[in-house]
C-alpha cells in the first residue's frame, strides 16, 4: 500500500501538485507527467516522498513522546489532516445524529433525557441473553456515540465561530455543508490556485481554533 494512503489526497494536491513544475506550480490543472487533471490523479511518487518526508519530521518534533499535551509540537500538516477529515466528515455526523435520535426516539429512550441513562436499563433479573438487556445495551451504546457525535459537531461549530474573514468563514461553512472544491471557487469567485490558498488558510485556523479547545481541557 503506497504511503499516502493514509493522508487526504485533497491535501497532497493542495500541498504538492500546487508546488511542482509540472503544474507550471499551479497554474495549470492538468498535470504534464501524469497527462490529466489533477482531480484525476490517485497516486504519484511525488506524493509517496512528500509524506515520508512529513512522517520523519513529525518524528524528530514528537522526539519519541505521546502525550496528549505535546500535541502542539505537531507538525502542521498532520494538524491540516486531522481538521480536513473532520471537515469533510461533518456532514455525515449530522446525519449519523439524526438516525441516532430517531431510534432512540422510536425504541423509547426519550425517558433517558429526563431520569438518566440508568432509567432505561434492566434492574436484577436481566440475563445476558435476555432481549430486555440486550435491547438497553444497545440503547447504552447508541446512547454513547450519539454523546460522541455531538461533542465533536459542536467543537468545529465553536471553532467556526472565530473565524473573523468573511471569505474564509464563507469557505468553511461551504465545505461543512458538502460542496465541492471547484464549486465553492465558482462561487466566491476567484481562480482555483488563489481558492486552495484561501482554503487552506481557514483550514489551519479552524484547526487552531480547535486545538485551544481542547487545550482547555488539560
Amino acid at each position: 500500500m503506497s504511503s499516502h494512503a493514509t493522508m487526504n489526497t485533497d491535501l497532497l494536491r493542495e500541498m504538492v501538485c500546487e508546488n511542482c513544475p509540472a503544474t507550471g506550480w499551479g497554474k495549470r490543472t492538468r498535470c504534464q507527467v501524469h497527462d490529466q487533471h489533477v482531480g484525476n490523479i490517485q497516486a504519484c511518487p511525488e506524493w509517496d516522498k512528500y509524506v515520508r518526508e512529513q512522517q520523519e519530521k513529525e518524528k524528530q518534533a514528537k522526539g519519541g513522546r505521546t502525550d496528549i499535551r505535546e500535541r502542539e509540537q505537531e507538525p502542521a500538516l498532520s494538524l491540516m489532516q486531522r481538521t480536513e477529515d473532520d471537515i469533510r466528515d461533518y456532514p455525515y455526523m449530522q446525519i449519523e445524529v439524526m438516525r441516532i435520535q430517531r431510534y432512540l426516539q422510536e425504541s423509547g429512550q426519550a425517558m433517558v433525557a429526563s431520569y438518566g441513562l440508568e432509567a432505561a436499563l434492566p434492574k436484577g433479573q436481566g440475563r445476558h441473553g435476555d432481549s430486555t438487556y440486550v435491547e438497553a445495551l444497545r440503547r447504552e451504546r447508541k446512547w454513547k456515540r450519539l454523546q460522541s457525535l455531538q461533542h465533536k459537531i459542536e467543537r468545529i461549530d465553536r471553532a467556526l465561530e472565530q473565524i473573523g474573514d468573511e471569505q474564509e468563514r464563507l469557505v468553511l461553512e461551504a465545505l461543512l455543508d458538502g460542496d465541492k472544491n471547484n464549486l465553492i471557487a465558482r462561487e466566491i469567485g476567484v481562480s482555483r490556485q488563489r481558492y486552495y490558498e484561501i482554503k487552506r488558510r481557514a483550514v489551519m485556523k479552524l484547526a487552531e481554533a480547535m486545538e485551544r479547545q481542547e487545550g482547555d481541557l488539560y
